[in-house]
């Protein structure tokens, strides 16, 4: 009987237990101590926190400047190569060109002025070609006038008809060389050569004299020629 215990002992004993169990749940002053101590120390850590995420920021935005620098870098180096110096280089081609297709113009236009110098050299040397083509054919006009002077005197018709066989022709070169210049006395003396032809045979008196006129027509000419 004596082990048994009445409810006043059972109560106080439980008592006595929830009060050791809540003195070692309740936290000792170090524990307050340490507790208020990182409650101290908390918003110095939430700083330090936040200032490595800002400067992790601020590196990796550091590298995607630097990175963007490069590539930036790059692409101008890359468009020098790739336009710049083509066109720099075409440029140049195009400059020596020009300086090339200026010294070719200089030296055809050189070479013009040198023709057209030889041209008006050439032009007078043709001029002076014809004048003296003109005066030996004026001279072989005369001669044929003489011969024909010296068989009519020979009282030889046929002589006459024979030297003059080819003066006609030799007018017509005659004017064909000295164009308008001397056109008029030309076509007198080719009237004149067509008159002693038909005078030869039946009026050898009018044939010597319109023969003597031609010669002298013929002479008035070729000293104008010469300058005399």
């Amino acid at each position: 009987m004596g082990e048994q215990q009445g409810p006043g002992g059972q109560g106080g004993s439980e008592a006595a237990e929830a009060s050791v169990g809540d003195a070692e749940n309740q936290p000792t002053g170090a524990e307050i101590s340490a507790g208020g101590q990182e409650a101290r120390a908390d918003p110095g850590s939430v700083e330090t926190k936040d200032g490595s995420r800002f400067g992790r920021f601020i590196r990796r935005l550091l590298r995607w400047g630097v990175l963007l620098l490069v590539i930036f870098t790059l692409g101008v180096v890359a468009m020098h190569f790739v336009q710049v110096q083509p066109l720099r280089a075409e440029r140049n081609d195009l400059t020596l060109s020009l300086v090339e297709a200026e010294e070719t113009q200089q030296e055809l236009q050189a070479e013009i002025d040198k023709l057209e110098g030889v041209e008006a050299e050439n032009q007078v040397l043709t001029e002076s070609i014809k004048q003296k083509e003109a005066r030996l054919t004026l001279l072989n006009v005369l001669v044929d006038v003489t011969r024909a002077q010296l068989a009519l005197a020979q009282d030889e018709p046929v002589g006459v008809a024979a030297a003059l066989q080819a003066t006609g022709e030799k007018l017509r070169s005659l004017r064909d060389l000295l164009g308008t210049s001397a056109a008029a006395d030309l076509e007198g003396s080719r009237e004149r050569l067509v008159l002693v032809l038909s005078e030869v045979d039946n009026d050898p008196f009018a044939a010597e004299r319109d023969l003597e006129i031609l010669a002298n027509t013929i002479l008035e000419i070729e000293r104008e020629l010469s300058g005399e």
